[in-house]
């Protein structure tokens, strides 16, 4: 069910969408509703959610062309009225979507990053690269159809607020390492490191799904990451610290606390 925040943001990415619509960016295949009804009693969110889940599906079977909002109303069971009643546009529904996809994929890697904040970082990595890799397993085929669409969303001016909150979350779990890592500039590193991985993951979804299971691809990750921010010799220059309880709990609340 398409509860409190996780359908609110949803919305908020589809209302802005919409509005870049009206304002003449691109035209929709259909008028959008002149007022939606946020979805607050359980019916209505569930309705929602039904769509959500719904447009996922289809573009997954059908891809983006096909992915009508009749087919996708269709497919979730409600009237087309209905659906406009919470997405103006298919731009704004499958942008909605990929909200609801992202914000579920970043729950579990923040959880896993405030739980590893005081461990090694080569363990700390490990965990967190398999993290990543068992959430691309969850539901491959639409990380792949999403991450497709996602210049086509950025075409309506759209910023990718998951992207960005990542970034901070990960400079939060590598700052209180800095001394010990190679790259100075801590914002460079976790541009590179974040875009390296996700781009390597989406290559194997696509093209090698076998890897998502295969232990090795984890080993040649993890050294990827490994080799970038601590490469053999470079501790020589730095004794790396170990994380005291009190530096230990300050990573965590940084962490935990990202908006």
């Amino acid at each position: 069910m398409c509860m409190g925040p996780e359908c609110e943001l949803g919305l908020t990415f589809a209302t802005r969408v919409g509005a870049h619509i009206r304002g003449g960016g691109v035209m929709p295949r259909r008028p959008p509703v002149s007022r939606r009804r946020k979805p607050h009693q359980d019916r209505a969110q569930a309705t929602c959610e039904a769509i959500l889940t719904a447009a996922a599906r289809v573009l997954v079977k059908n891809g983006y062309e096909a992915a009508s909002t009749n087919r996708i109303a269709r497919e979730a069971g409600v009237s087309i009225g209905s659906l406009y009643q919470y997405f103006p546009s298919k731009e704004g529904l499958v942008m909605a979507v990929m909200e609801r996809h992202r914000t579920r994929s970043l729950a579990g890697f923040e959880a896993e990053l405030v739980r590893l904040a005081s461990q090694p970082l080569p363990q700390a990595i490990r965990a967190l690269v398999r993290q990543l890799l068992t959430t691309k397993l969850e539901n491959p085929r639409l990380h792949q159809v999403l991450h497709e669409l996602a210049p086509r969303m950025r075409q309506l001016g759209q910023v990718d607020p998951h992207e960005q909150r990542l970034f901070r979350l990960v400079r939060a779990f590598l700052a209180p390492r800095a001394e010990e890592l190679r790259p100075k500039d801590l914002d460079m590193a976790v541009f590179v490191l974040v875009h390296s991985v996700e781009t390597l993951c989406i290559k194997a979804v696509a093209d090698r799904p076998d890897y998502l299971t295969n232990e090795a691809f984890l080993d040649e990750l993890c050294a990827l990451m490994q080799g970038y921010l601590q490469p053999a010799g470079a501790s020589s220059r730095t004794t790396p610290k170990k994380m005291t309880g009190r530096g230990r709990s300050s990573a965590s609340r940084e962490i935990s606390a990202r908006p």
